[in-house]
């Protein structure tokens, strides 16, 4: 039997930007289902400034960061929201801006997304498809949630630093 090396571990650093008290409930809801190991970031009274704390801790559990050494230790930025009228527009672009800077993907996750008929609306749309690498929608949280665990990646029987190893049929492995 040959043993094949799949990837090295490595899971990515994600920081969840929720946008708006939409995407709070959904850090919650997918905090409730499971989701560790992301940091969620939130707008600080600095407009240079972030809001740092682990998912699943007490919003009183924070710390601040500057949005551009936030993005330095960050592997991916994944915007989440649901009602694009609550979008805060100016941080999606601070975020966006320091990210892109650092080479950091850029990704929007809006879980049965509602407002596009609104002004408000229509400009965050705008501003999420102008600033963010990739867009997805999904219908329902737990979709989300998943999303990210992938884009997180790893495994839960991981160990860092460890090369995984899978049995596949085909020729024998030269010893």
């Amino acid at each position: 039997m040959t043993h094949l090396t799949s990837r090295a571990y490595y899971k990515a650093r994600i920081l969840l930007v929720p946008l708006g008290p939409s995407g709070a409930a959904l850090v919650s809801t997918m905090s409730d289902a499971g989701l560790r190991e992301v940091l969620v970031a939130a707008p600080a009274s600095h407009p240079d400034g972030a809001l740092l704390r682990e998912v699943g801790a007490p919003e009183t559990e924070l710390s601040t960061e500057t949005v551009s050494d936030l993005a330095a230790s960050t592997d991916m930025m994944v915007f989440l929201g649901s009602r694009l009228e609550e979008t805060p527009d100016d941080f999606v672009a601070a975020m966006a801006t320091a990210g892109r800077n650092q080479g950091t993907l850029l990704a929007g996750v809006l879980v049965a997304v509602g407002g596009w008929d609104s002004e408000p609306g229509s400009t965050s749309m705008t501003v999420l498809r102008r600033e963010l690498d990739m867009l997805v929608t999904v219908r329902k949280s737990d979709l989300a949630r998943d999303f990210i665990e992938v884009l997180k990646g790893g495994t839960r029987e991981a160990i860092p630093g460890k090369l995984f190893q899978y049995p596949t049929t085909g020729a024998p492995h030269a010893q």
